[in-house]
């Protein structure tokens, strides 16, 4: 072999070398980048460490494209708003079917059937609330109807009173389970004068076992500020609200997603629902939420196209929603949205990384929002980002931080550190807190301080400081902050059993009692029992209800019950699915038809507008839409996976298909990185 044979040789040798060392440092990078910033001592950027993150799930794209996370597409319709011809099987929404039943009812008690003496009992009208009822009756006169639903003690019984009508739904709160309930209904006159009385039975039936020993009393007092009390969200699926003998005295018969319930102003819900969801870079979450009564009725649909989380709020009384939501950009609950309460439109919106910047973003729940609640009298909202120890105060217009309520040494060089009020007196930090909230209360006896509850878990697992110090317990805690001197103290500090994470505190004004619910507790005394619920007075700290639950739960909560609200018929808006969510998009390229047809992994439903695609999370990258004569692709994979336990989480993902142009389409799809036809097909007239 002459020189020049060797010379060549030698070059392919070192060039396959090189690929093959090429490719082995590609295998290795994250090991090897690793180790380099070890080396050196250097902190590793985010932005670095998430493009070195290990993905879960399929990617592949038949159609390249980079789509828009923050495209979204208005959806404000009813069910029987889309012109879609196809056999795709259809679902109404809880709307639908309550507005009809709704319907069935109103027309049973216009009929003129029903007495006073011989009335109509509906248990459970509306499918989803096995411990309420309707009674049905007319009266010759216009009068007043008292309703009192017997409690097992006097203390529990449940009383109100309707306004003046000749035709009479009275709506039944409380029953107890796998008894026969009494219903005291006393007719009275202008003057409050009872002139006739009857009692009615109803008959209830078991409660599913899910719910069997759910609730044990610790100690009672044989009252409680709450007359109904609501446990839901985490592992506690099922909803239900016990009375102050730890009795369940209502419940739904629907499984909620992971925080489950959230009050309003009118006696009403917001639901949300396990119905849709959007991928996210860990769980996934329910871009569902309906606004629901105790007894099952449902008005509105509201689509949030990131999902919701930890929160959806009024921002002032029967007004628009303030909702947690996530960017989905690598990281997640850092977001926060305000819904136009009629439309379901985002009308602001607030991207915690736009006002703190990339300080804190070290990991993908690098702030973990769990709460947001408005202040009119000066346009600002609070936050508690758990992840960063702290209470946040902000201007909702400017977006401009008003105070930051935390351990200073947090925030030392930061840039940050003159927003952070300055403490007085007694004080220990909270650390990894929940549920946030400035209340009306003056309980320092100031005008010019405002007064904050929150829950303190006393946990810094998600977020180390050198400084925390363990005390094994939680804390419900009040303080009062001066916000032109940016001072705080705490007033109050009432120790619980330790709760790692969720849970909430309540103060009730006309009680003065301060409530303590620790949704996840690790370590109970009660074999077994994952939570714990306190009733404390708020100057003793004297222990007066304690319960514990089997499951964990987010939060629990008064049950405020209009009952105004239920004896009258529904009344819902034309367009009642309202909101947003993530389009698909149209493309230019044409693209073939598989042969193979996917029997298995993928479902589908149609409501209204909007097609759910049910899968596992991740196993489907696109769907795309083949028209005759044109092509939408909806992408999943600017979303990665970064927790391989999420894949096995299966759900619909709701896609709105009103931006479509008429045409007919086959619905195809790169399931598990492999492109399918589906056999399904849709046409838009």
């Amino acid at each position: 072999m002459n020189k020049k044979h060797k010379k060549r040789l030698f070059q392919i040798l070192f060039l396959i070398f090189l690929i093959l060392f090429a490719a082995l440092c590609y295998k290795k990078r994250r090991g090897i980048i690793n180790t380099f910033f070890k080396i050196t001592n250097l902190e590793m950027p985010y932005e670095l460490q998430a493009a070195l993150r290990k993905t879960y799930g399929s990617y592949d794209q038949v159609i390249k494209i980079d789509s828009n996370l923050d495209d979204t597409l208005a959806v404000y319709e009813n069910n029987d708003a889309a012109s879609i011809t196809t056999s795709i099987r259809t679902e109404d929404t809880l709307v639908k079917t309550s507005s009809q039943i709704d319907a069935m009812v109103q027309a049973e008690l216009d009929s003129g059937n029903y007495s006073f003496r011989e009335p109509l009992v509906v248990l459970n009208p509306y499918k989803i609330s096995p411990l309420t009822a309707l009674i049905l009756f007319q009266t010759e006169e216009p009068c007043r109807v008292q309703i009192t639903v017997k409690g097992k003690t006097e203390s529990t019984d449940l009383t109100f009173e309707t306004e003046t009508a000749a035709a009479h739904r009275i709506p039944v709160i409380g029953l107890y389970p796998a008894m026969e309930n009494t219903v005291i209904l006393k007719l009275s006159d202008e003057s409050g004068t009872v002139f006739e009385t009857q009692e009615v039975k109803i008959q209830t039936e078991g409660m599913p076992d899910r719910l069997n020993d759910i609730i044990r009393p610790v100690k009672t007092a044989g009252s409680s500020a709450y007359p109904l009390t609501i446990v839901s969200g985490q592992n506690t699926y099922y909803p239900f609200a016990y009375d102050c003998e730890g009795n369940i005295r209502w419940y739904l018969d629907k499984k909620t997603a992971n925080y489950g319930l959230y009050a309003l102003s009118n006696g009403r819900l917001i639901f949300q629902d396990t119905a849709g969801y959007v991928t996210s870079t860990q769980k996934p979450q329910s871009t569902n939420l309906y606004e629901m009564d105790y007894l099952g009725r449902t008005y509105s649909l509201y689509y949030l196209p990131g999902g919701s989380h930890h929160e959806v709020i009024e921002k002032e009384p029967g007004g628009n929603l303030l909702a947690l939501t996530s960017t989905l950009k690598d990281h997640f609950e850092d977001k926060i949205v305000e819904l136009d309460r009629k439309t379901g439109e985002i009308v602001n919106e607030l991207e915690l990384i736009d006002i703190l910047g990339k300080t804190f973003v070290t990991r993908m729940d690098w702030a973990h929002i769990n709460t947001v609640s408005y202040q009119p009298e000066d346009d600002t909202i609070i936050i508690s980002p758990r992840n960063l120890h702290s209470v946040i105060k902000l201007n909702w217009s400017t977006k401009e931080i008003q105070w930051i309520l935390c351990d200073p040494r947090f925030w030392e060089g930061t840039g940050f550190e003159d927003y952070v009020l300055k403490p007085e007196g007694d004080f220990t930090y909270h650390f990894q807190q929940h549920s946030s909230y400035q209340i009306a209360a003056d309980l320092d006896n100031n005008p010019n301080t405002a007064e904050l509850t929150l829950f303190d878990n006393h946990q810094d697992g998600n977020s180390d400081v050198p400084y925390f110090e363990d005390a094994g317990e939680s804390y419900s805690i009040v303080y009062s902050i001066d916000e032109k001197a940016g001072t705080v103290r705490q007033l109050k500090s009432f120790p619980v059993i330790y709760s790692k994470i969720t849970s909430n505190t309540i103060y009730d004004e006309e009680s003065n009692h301060i409530f303590s619910m620790c949704g996840w507790v690790p370590d109970s005394p009660y074999k077994g029992r994952k939570g714990m619920t306190y009733e404390m007075d708020y100057e003793t700290g004297e222990i007066l209800n304690q319960y514990t639950f089997k499951y964990t739960f987010y939060r629990a909560m008064p049950m405020n019950i209009n009952y105004a609200d239920l004896c009258a018929p529904m009344e819902i808006d034309e367009s009642y699915i309202k909101g947003s969510l993530r389009p698909s998009v149209e493309v230019s390229r044409s693209v073939s038809i598989p042969e193979e047809i996917l029997t298995e992994g993928v479902s589908f439903h149609i409501t209204g507008s909007v097609l759910y695609t049910k899968t596992l999370d991740h196993h489907i990258s696109q769907l795309i839409f083949r028209g005759v004569n044109h092509t939408y692709v909806y992408d999943s994979t600017d979303i990665p996976q970064f927790y391989e336990e999420y894949l096995s989480y299966e759900g619909d993902i709701p896609i709105p298909l009103s931006n479509l142009e008429p045409d007919t389409y086959e619905i195809l799809v790169v399931y598990l990185d492999t492109f399918y036809r589906t056999g399904q097909t849709f046409s838009i007239s």
